[in-house]
């Protein structure tokens, strides 16, 4: 299936950075826009009829195979009808082609816990090589990019989720503080294995495109935290791999830079060549949704915290951070998100109460 492309130039200011609109001042926009239109319009600073919305979660029991993980996320998209749609696999699907294994307990939405892994010593290091992009669990995704595209109406993108290079190494061993140990110790072997990994990857998100994703969800998982690395030493272990990765998919309209945890390093990542930056912006430890449209030229994507609020019986306070983040970004330049993957036990009354609550800024944008 032929996805339209994106629309129109990355809109500018005369100092560089793409319009801020703040509240009070969205111009009308004439008529509803389908979900690409607004995604669009919303990553290149332009006027939106309203804010896009996404959530997006594991589906534990049925996130081992291309088909079971399509089903369900088309389960959860005809339900609440999100702008677009962030493909969310199993977060070991990275890293099963160098042998690492998770175990499932059989209960639905249970998380699985990790059962083998290849990196125990520094050694181990060694066996970490470049694997084909097209086989095992890479061409199950691919598989699943495929079907969800073909599933999909053209006028919803598409973002598949990818870890960065630092962040797959992160997942062969038991703990990050072992990586951490081995990038001071065993430097050498640790590089050597991280150069292996993006030859890798840099195969793997082109075929990704290929299949007929927007963009990559380009998440750092542990290490875009001042928790396990400085600004400097992101720059020297991290940036110059994930800017490889991000060369293979610059042609995409839809790349979106995810930065995890708290006491992040977003502001020192902001100029990275993405549509979009993610993170928990409610975390007192992190940059508001503000301070980022300060210091970048992407648009924002978050607000709504995945493990505060949002599992409320009452969505009241979940809607209270929807004003708020309105009030930081007047609605432009701006998708409504969860700070990180949402818990399967979110009740869904917030979920709608959320959607609603957008939906009621539609060609307004008067705070929810």
């Amino acid at each position: 299936m032929v996805v339209p492309p994106f629309l129109g130039p990355f809109a500018t200011s005369a100092h560089g950075s793409a319009l801020t609109v703040r509240a009070g001042s969205v111009p009308e926009v004439p008529r509803m826009m389908t979900s690409r239109e607004r995604v669009s319009a919303a990553l290149h600073g332009r006027p939106v009829d309203r804010p896009p919305i996404a959530f997006w979660g594991h589906f534990y029991h049925r996130e081992s195979s291309a088909r079971a993980l399509v089903e369900a996320t088309l389960e959860f998209q005809r339900e609440y009808a999100w702008d677009w749609i962030k493909l969310n696999p199993r977060k070991h699907y990275h890293v099963e082609p160098w042998g690492v294994s998770y175990r499932y307990s059989g209960v639905p939405n249970q998380k699985p816990v990790l059962d083998r892994w290849p990196v125990h010593q520094p050694e181990d290091w060694r066996a970490i090589t470049e694997r084909p992009a097209d086989a095992g669990a890479f061409a199950e995704q691919i598989e699943a990019v495929r079907m969800m595209r073909s599933a999909l109406s053209p006028d919803v993108p598409l973002i598949e989720t990818v870890f960065t290079p630092l962040a797959v190494l992160g997942e062969m061993v038991e703990h990050p503080a072992t990586l951490r140990e081995h990038i001071d110790h065993s430097p050498d072997l640790v590089r050597a294995a991280l150069e292996a990994v993006t030859r890798t990857y840099e195969r793997y998100v082109s075929a990704v495109l290929g299949a007929g994703a927007d963009g990559i969800f380009f998440a750092t998982v542990d290490w875009g935290s001042r928790d396990w690395l400085s600004p400097e030493e992101y720059a020297a272990w991290a940036k110059p791999y994930d800017l490889r990765i991000l060369k293979q998919v610059a042609r995409a309209p839809f790349n979106v830079l995810h930065v995890c945890k708290g006491n992040n390093l977003l502001l020192e990542l902001a100029d990275y060549p993405v549509q979009a930056l993610s993170w928990a912006a409610t975390d007192a430890t992190n940059p508001t949704l503000a301070q980022v449209l300060e210091h970048s030229r992407a648009a924002v994507m978050g607000g709504i915290a995945h493990e505060g609020a949002l599992l409320n019986d009452d969505p009241s306070a979940a809607l209270d951070e929807l004003r708020r983040a309105h009030e930081q970004t007047g609605g432009g330049r701006w998708l409504v998100s969860p700070g990180c993957s949402i818990f399967p036990h979110t009740p869904p009354a917030n979920l709608r109460a959320l959607r609603d609550a957008v939906e009621s800024m539609m060609s307004h944008g008067r705070s929810p």
